[in-house]
């Protein structure tokens, strides 16, 4: 029996299935919590811990995190650990990773309750370190936690830090205290009256009040230090508009630096008014650039976009045929082809229906033509390059999704999946991890997720298949518990484990594994096989001869490979009929 068995699982080892190249068809995982594991988390300990006393037990944090990204009860003892070591950065990374899912009620009651404790023993730590950058942590900590009041006092301790602004807009856009926001701004304004983005947050706060006028002051002074802030720009028009200010004191007041130059200011605001889905003001500001100043190309383009988003796609070409004789530099020349591309049949599914029947050159030569600045053009032209093995030039396209789009879960996953491909699978993990940090639901980087837990936990099945042949049985047993730990999805994992436990007579042991590889996967038809003989073994008929006719009747007709146990389930369904009957 065992010899057979061995010879049963060595075949049975050979089959694995490979990531697919194109893009991949998510599905969700989940992870049981290791914070039991972690005896490190709310100790009061005071000053002057070595940030190596903790780095041990941060990687391994970090590492179980890697695997179970969706298990937030892991991130609070990281996030102690952090401040513990002063790394008062990286915490409030992961703080505000836990407030973004606080938004969505997306955190649990034993959480919010670890961060309760989190929130009494960093309380304490500040006792002993008046650190603004932990007291920044200690607002945001307070701010999960809805106790907003105590956010906002260390938010006043802390106006110092590097990420007090992002923490003050988080405060107030959450609690909507917009007088106790401006009684605030107003006291780190006069210790500090250049802190810009400080002013554009009171702007805000006195437009929620109501509060028009001191806005438009306050938007006045942070257009003037900063001009390229078209947000700015954009709430001071609309307030000079409700005030019915002439067009060239809106257009002198919003470009002072263009120094009269009329036909910049019409094209400026004119993209502004676009860029902030204004487009019938945009349009009659772009008809007066094209009436005023024939020659200039950039209005018909403006004319063109505004076209194109009223779906009149034969104007837009139309006016595009002028611009093309008008378009006289090399800037007005790209949005001309830029234009044209986004006139075309949708560029990037062609392109993506191209690349998965393996056309890359093709499909880059497509994508060449689009908008260069659109982030699925770049994302698909880093994926026929690499294919296409430039690999250089493929990873300098993702580098420049990354810069324009910083925020967006599909660039990481790219990059996941790139050096997936590679069979770098530690560099896979840590973008896979930032890509969840920004929507652990992103289902492309859940499937790799998957992908590369089943390509690691597949390596120890030839030491599994290996320790069993030696009948060296706590070492097999050891090698497949190691693999599920790391892929708890895998079917052919819990399989061997069944037959681990039916090659040492553990015939009761065996059951739950085999079951559990059969709800992982149905097609696993040998499972069906050896329930049946570890019930036989047990003397439980009934349970052997259902899964003994599973087995038969599952197993495809033309499966000649498992014909000696097929006859072997076929003569104990004949004999445990007889006998239950």
């Amino acid at each position: 029996m065992k010899t057979k068995l061995l010879l049963l699982i060595l075949i049975y080892s050979c089959g694995c299935t490979s990531f697919a190249d194109s893009i991949i068809t998510p599905s969700t995982t989940s992870g049981k919590s290791a914070i039991q594991s972690t005896n490190i988390i709310f100790s009061n300990t005071k000053e002057d811990e070595n940030i190596n006393s903790y780095s041990s037990a941060i990687t391994e944090l970090q590492n179980k995190i890697s695997q179970s990204p969706s298990d937030y009860e892991l991130y609070v003892p990281l996030i102690d650990l952090y401040l513990k070591s002063k790394q008062y950065d990286n915490a409030y990374e992961e703080l505000t990773f836990l407030n973004n899912l606080a938004k969505r009620n997306k955190l649990n009651e034993s959480t919010l309750n670890d961060l309760l404790m989190l929130e009494k023993s960093a309380e304490k730590l500040s006792k002993y370190n008046k650190n603004v950058d932990l007291n920044i942590n200690l607002a945001l900590i307070n701010l999960i936690l809805k106790n907003n009041k105590k956010a906002q006092n260390y938010l006043l301790s802390s106006s110092s830090s590097n990420k007090f602004i992002e923490t003050y807009k988080e405060v107030f856009d959450t609690t909507e205290n917009y007088n106790d926001a401006i009684i605030l701004a107003d006291r780190i304004l006069n210790l500090d009256p250049d802190n810009i983005q400080l002013r554009k947050l009171k702007a805000v706060y006195l437009l929620q009040l109501n509060q028009k006028e001191g806005a438009k002051k306050e938007l006045s002074v942070v257009t003037k230090a900063n001009p390229s802030d078209e947000e700015v720009k954009y709430m001071l028009y609309n307030l000079l508009n409700e005030e019915n200010a002439k067009e060239k004191d809106i257009l002198k007041t919003l470009y002072p630096e263009n120094n009269g130059k009329e036909d910049l200011s019409y094209k400026n605001l004119a993209e502004l008014l676009l860029k902030n889905n204004n487009p019938q003001e945009a349009k009659i500001l772009a008809q007066k650039l094209v009436k005023e100043y024939p020659e200039n190309a950039d209005g018909y383009i403006l004319l063109s976009e505004i076209y194109m988003k009223e779906g009149n796609l034969k104007d837009c070409y139309d006016i595009l045929k002028t611009v093309r004789d008008k378009a006289d530099d090399n800037e007005s020349i790209a949005k001309y082809n830029v234009m044209l591309a986004k006139l075309s049949d949708e560029p990037v599914k062609e392109a993506d229906a191209l690349m998965n029947n393996n056309l890359y050159s093709q499909a880059l030569t497509v994508l060449e033509s689009a908008n260069q600045e659109n982030l699925y053009v770049i994302l698909g032209m880093a994926r026929a390059n690499y294919f296409l093995n430039n690999k250089q030039k493929a990873f300098e396209l993702l580098n420049k999704a990354m810069s324009l789009y910083p925020d967006n879960p599909d660039v990481f996953y790219y990059f996941a999946f790139i050096f997936y491909k590679e069979n770098d699978m530690e560099s896979a993990r840590k973008y896979i991890s930032k890509s969840l940090k920004i929507n652990p639901e992103h289902n492309f980087s859940l499937k790799l997720l998957d992908a590369v837990n089943k390509l690691e936990a597949d390596k120890y099945i030839n030491q599994i298949t290996s320790a069993i042949e030696l009948q060296n049985f706590d070492e097999a047993m050891r090698l497949v518990n190691k693999a599920i730990s790391i892929d708890g999805k895998n079917s052919t994992l819990f399989f061997h484990k069944g037959l681990i436990y039916i090659a040492m007579n553990n015939y009761a042991a065996a059951t739950a594994p085999l079951y559990k590889a059969i709800e992982l996967d149905k097609n696993n038809i040998l499972a069906y096989y050896y329930l049946g003989v570890a019930f036989d073994n047990l003397s439980e008929g009934q349970n052997a001869l259902e899964n003994y006719k599973k087995f038969v009747d599952y197993l495809p007709q033309d499966d000649y490979g498992q014909s000696e146990i097929l006859n072997n389930a076929k003569l104990r369904i004949e004999k445990l009929s007889r006998q239950i009957n």
